[in-house]
């Protein structure tokens, strides 16, 4: 309690404010800071000294003890950003001596950044701490999806009076981030190149020749009529034989994605006197010349005589190797007799699919501190035929105030498909959002008198 400001003073109203208890004193022992009865400032030390009209030397008397106290004191005046104990206090902080802080009535103590509390009483403090706030304590508002921060932390003890119409809130939560669109499956139109026919000749996998009553007899090549091969207005190759050996072409493709493939084999000539002869129609895919592969980019397609909408996954810009041919009681071997049939097609359809790109997410709004608004979130992009669009972002929390979270991405549609990926899908889920600050963190340190408004977390 400060000294009076006039009448009379005691050696005992000294020993009272400076050193308590009630043993003898000697006024010479009261120097400013040439004890410890009464400090003086260090020198990083930015606060009021209370008893700084007393003397550090020199002539002494009560007179000198007036208005004075034990004591340092900071008092704001105007707004101020991210304040401290240590930033305050100096090297005193830890000095076992009376500390106080004051807010004045419309002054703005907040912070900038969601990671720094506006006012901080970081352990290693010592003597008492009061906050006496008129004004307004204020943390800064999360980013998308992030907390708000922290008005007041306090690790070690303090006490703290908000006044009448005075505030202490943490910053607003941020608004969570929207979910990004579903994928979509979309139809398009791929495009061969490089279709090159094998004419006359075989792969090493397949065993045997196709046999006519003319004789073992080749196709007749690209574009060569009905009995040959036929990129046709770019929706498909066509490879069509008769009385022929197996067809065999190389060709690419500009578009990774799931292509259709048909064939068949009609019935065989009666010259041999049975039916049956003709197998079934096969297609091996493979990336290697002469060998018989298995997978992605190699595999055996067909079953019956008739088959079709059988799925080859194959990537642009790859070298194929494509052989349609005969399997069965004469396909798998020299056959002992003549081997016929009238008609043997395939067909590689480019019509395809593709998967189409789902909207960006909105981003979440931020949340409320003094020197940031409440944003709202941002919108969703568009997303590409039959895809989903982003979800909105959630809009930002207001000071004490949690954000929203974000709105889910919408769904993709089309036709179903599995590669290169799986489509449609649905879109994510938004993002949850940052919670209020805390106006108060470190609460088993804090001895707390509100009379005005506090808002947001405690703990």
């Amino acid at each position: 309690m400060t000294i009076t400001a006039s009448g009379a003073i005691s050696a005992s109203d000294i020993r009272t404010e400076f050193v308590g208890g009630s043993s003898a004193v000697d006024i010479s022992s009261f120097y400013r800071g040439a004890n410890t009865n009464v400090k003086s400032n260090a020198a990083n030390n930015t606060a009021t000294n209370l008893a700084a009209g007393v003397p550090t030397s020199g002539a002494i008397s009560f007179n000198d003890f007036y208005s004075q106290a034990k004591g340092w004191k900071k008092t704001f005046s105007s707004n101020a950003t991210q304040q401290s104990g240590t930033g305050i206090f100096g090297d005193d902080y830890a000095v076992d001596y009376p500390k106080q802080v004051v807010v004045n009535s419309s002054v703005n103590l907040y912070s900038t950044a969601s990671g720094t509390p506006a006012l901080d009483f970081a352990s290693g403090g010592s003597g008492s701490i009061t906050v006496t706030n008129s004004g307004n304590i204020y943390g800064q508002g999360g980013s998308a999806g992030s907390d708000g921060g922290t008005a007041i932390n306090a690790a070690v003890a303090v006490t703290v009076v908000n006044n009448n119409s005075a505030n202490i809130k943490g910053g607003g939560g941020g608004g969570g981030n929207g979910g990004v669109g579903g994928v979509g499956s979309a139809a398009t139109a791929a495009q061969a190149s490089s279709v090159t026919d094998k004419v006359g000749d075989k792969p090493d996998f397949v065993t045997y020749s196709v046999l006519t009553q003319f004789g073992p007899r080749a196709w007749s090549g690209i574009g060569s009529g009905q009995w040959g091969l036929n990129v046709q207005q770019g929706t498909q190759i066509r490879s069509n034989i008769s009385n022929r050996g197996p067809m065999w072409y190389s060709f690419q493709v500009d578009t990774t994605a799931e292509y259709t493939l048909s064939g068949y084999i009609t019935d065989p000539y009666p010259e041999d006197g049975q039916t049956g002869h003709r197998g079934t129609p096969v297609v091996n895919i493979s990336t290697s010349e002469d060998t018989k592969s298995q997978g992605q980019g190699g595999a055996d397609y067909g079953s019956g005589l008739s088959w079709s909408g059988l799925k080859a996954n194959l990537n642009a810009s790859t070298t194929y190797f494509f052989c349609n041919y005969t399997q069965g009681p004469y396909g798998s071997s020299t056959p002992s007799g003549n081997f016929f049939y009238n008609d043997m097609s395939s067909t590689l359809s480019l019509a395809v699919r593709t998967s189409t790109s789902g909207g960006s997410a909105g981003a979440g709004g931020v949340g409320q501190g003094f020197a940031q608004s409440a944003a709202s979130g941002g919108s969703g992009g568009s997303g590409g035929t039959n895809a989903g669009s982003g979800g909105a972002g959630g809009a930002g929390g207001a000071l004490g105030a949690n954000g929203t979270a974000g709105s889910a991405g919408g769904n993709g549609s089309g036709t179903a498909m599995s590669f290169p990926t799986t489509a449609p899908a649905n879109g994510a889920g938004g993002s949850a959002a940052g919670s209020a600050g805390y106006y108060i963190l470190g609460q088993s340190n804090v001895s707390l008198t509100n009379n005005g408004t506090v808002a947001g977390r405690i703990g």
